[in-house]
């Protein structure tokens, strides 16, 4: 890589707005370019969003005035959709966010010494921490996704790092406001942010040094959203994630362009990589700048036309939702005509009260007086056929209803209704867990696009974490440090499962391994916690911390009869051993007596025989007179 390109794409990389140092030619020509490509964008997904707004109406069933077949007719609104919506969050939003424990950390690799473990377990305390308690909009705007996510079909997160909140920020795009040409597989190669700021929200932009100043910023001109426009209303900034080749080196690398849309005037220009994510060939050439994705995919279902935006209940089940109060609509409209009744009078009849033509209206018990001279009124007055609520569409209502909540998953037992008197229980489960087959599946991709999150949030620690962070989690003081997020060893996913989309699930599961309890097959401390998780039962760790259960009376009378019988043994065992030392005594003794009843006449000779020789030793030391004498 030749130093030139090498010391521009440092400098760009730790720039906080690279606008400044381009000239006054590069700045219009990314400016034009980035407003062409936007409009190219926008155009691309017309159809789109035409249908995208009507799906929005059905679903907020706004009421909307209807004059056909008659002033003010009925125009309801069946919330098929609303429904499907609400039942989707309602399961997904608490199976994502379980208490305190929504990120858990993942090790690769081998852990003899247990430190990566100890390093993961950090990672998913600091990270729950930061979610549930430091990104202040995350939750929030989590559930708003789960809820718009089956309506729309696809939402975005946004996930940066603010320097003027000095925090991470992870927030809730709509698809209307991400504009990406339809035809596109993924963000790349371009996406476009439409931010709307008023001047005092962009004037704070440019005196923080993120945004260059522009000159006698004027009111905005009118538009569909504000037709009165003054001076605080919106300003249309493009904040466009694409590619330039800034350092003229014929590859073209990733930045985000921040372009007021009004004057085609660029504020910001932003680096979007990082420089491990710069790839050299042998000859010393850029061949890849790998792009840092600020932004995470929430889809629903994907289009059947291979499109950018994924389809929702809203695309599947709007036709049966708009037939559906269509039906309801025309019953309605027939009983209104056929109460208001109406008919044909003769010429020679007056209904109204005191004479004279008109309308007649009755009270209850009231008779009116007619002007008539004919001898039977029934032969002036023709009343209108009576056009009753037809059968027919009662029955094509039904029919539709039930494939449009069977198309959503909001049937009776999904939606928590008791199921018909004398249904088996296990029949029941089978239907709902058949029943989520659709939610299990959305679900699933949720996780996925839940774990690309993670990952982000990873990497901007990685980046902008303090060297050392203090945190206090349940009242006990915490730290990380930075050097914590730079393996690549920990990867970082989701506590939820993503294969349990309902609690029926949960319960099943969970009292499948209630069956191995105590069995010595899995760990039963384990088996508990879990039975008592899947029944959403907090301060599990608290309800483990029990004595032990007292013993079964049963096994504490057969564990004293077997001490019992322990005892006679060892009984038993003494007695044996002392017959036995008894009978080696007995033995010895005879064994002794026989031997000194045989040694008893030998012993008599040997005593003799010692006297006879003392005695002659005694003679032979005796001195006789003469020997005296001589002496």
């Amino acid at each position: 890589m030749p130093d030139d390109i090498k010391t521009k794409l440092d400098t760009f990389l730790s720039s906080n707005n690279i606008a400044e140092t381009l000239d006054e030619k590069t700045l219009n020509k990314i400016g034009s370019k980035v407003v062409e490509d936007y409009e190219k964008d926008e155009t691309s997904r017309e159809e789109w969003k035409e249908r995208n707004k009507e799906i929005i109406k059905l679903a907020n069933q706004t009421l909307e005035q209807k004059n056909e077949p008659f002033d003010n007719a009925a125009n309801i609104k069946y919330p098929l959709l609303s429904i499907a919506a609400i039942q989707f969050a309602a399961r997904a939003y608490p199976a994502i966010v379980k208490g305190r424990n929504i990120v858990k950390g993942k090790i690769t690799g081998k852990d003899e010494g247990g430190e990566k473990a100890a390093r993961s377990q950090r990672i998913s305390t600091h990270m729950n921490y930061q979610l549930l308690e430091e990104m202040e909009e995350w939750e929030d705007q989590m559930d708003r996704l789960l809820t718009v996510l089956p309506i729309e079909g696809c939402e975005f997160k946004k996930t940066y790092f603010d320097p003027a909140l000095g925090r991470n920020v992870s927030e809730l795009v709509r698809p209307d406001d991400l504009v990406v040409n339809y035809k596109a597989k993924s963000l790349e190669p371009r996406a476009t942010h439409k931010l709307p700021l008023t001047k005092n929200e962009y004037v704070e932009r440019v005196r923080a040094g993120m945004y260059l100043d522009i000159e006698n910023l004027d009111i905005p001109a009118a538009s569909e959203n504000e037709p009165n426009p003054d001076e605080d209303t919106h300003h249309l900034f493009l904040e466009q994630h694409r590619y330039w080749d800034l350092d003229d080196d014929g590859y073209k690398e990733p930045y985000i362009c921040t372009i007021h849309n009004d004057t085609k005037k660029v504020v910001r220009v932003l680096a979007r990589y990082d420089s491990d994510g710069i790839k050299i060939n042998r000859k010393g050439k850029i061949y890849r700048i790998e792009p840092v994705q600020y932004f995470t995919k929430y889809p629903m279902i994907p289009a059947f036309d291979g499109g950018f935006y994924e389809m929702g209940f809203g695309s599947l089940a709007s036709p049966i939702n708009k037939t559906i109060n269509t039906t309801i609509n025309q019953m309605l409209d027939a009983g209104t005509i056929d109460n208001y009744g109406g008919g044909f009078l003769g010429k020679g009849v007056s209904l109204v009260k005191g004479g004279g033509g008109g309308v007649v209206k009755f009270k209850l018990n009231e008779w009116v007086h007619i002007n008539y001279s004919g001898d039977d009124i029934r032969k002036s007055v023709l009343p209108r056929p009576r056009i009753e609520p037809s059968q027919v569409l009662f029955m094509l209502l039904g029919m539709m209803t039930e494939a449009g909540e069977r198309l959503v998953s909001v049937t009776e037992s999904l939606a928590g209704e008791n199921p018909p008197k004398g249904t088996p229980a296990t029949t029941t489960i089978n239907l709902i867990k058949q029943g989520l087959k659709v939610f299990s599946a959305v679900y699933k991709r949720t996780h996925r696009s839940l774990k690309s999150e993670f990952k982000k949030l990873y990497r901007l620690n990685r980046l902008f974490l303090d060297d050392i962070a203090y945190f206090t989690v349940l009242d006990q003081p915490e730290a990380i440090s930075r050097e914590d997020y730079k393996d690549k060893d920990c990867d970082v996913q989701p506590v939820s499962n993503p294969e349990e989309v309902s609690d029926a699930e949960k319960g099943m599961k969970a009292q499948a391994l209630m069956e191995f309890l105590g069995k010595g097959v899995y760990n039963d401390e384990v088996i508990k916690r879990r039975f008592l998780e899947a029944l959403d039962i907090s301060d599990t760790e608290e309800l483990m911390q029990v004595g032990e259960p007292p013993p079964d009376p049963q096994v504490v009378l057969e564990m004293q009869k077997l001490q019992l019988e322990g005892q006679k043994f060892q009984l038993d065992l003494v007695k044996s051993h002392y017959e036995m030392v008894k009978l080696q005594a007995d033995t010895i003794k005879s064994l002794a007596e026989a031997e000194a009843k045989e040694a008893g006449p030998q012993l008599e000779i040997y005593k003799a025989q010692m006297s006879a020789l003392v005695s002659q030793m005694g003679a032979m030391n005796k001195p006789t007179k003469e020997g005296t004498k001589n002496e």
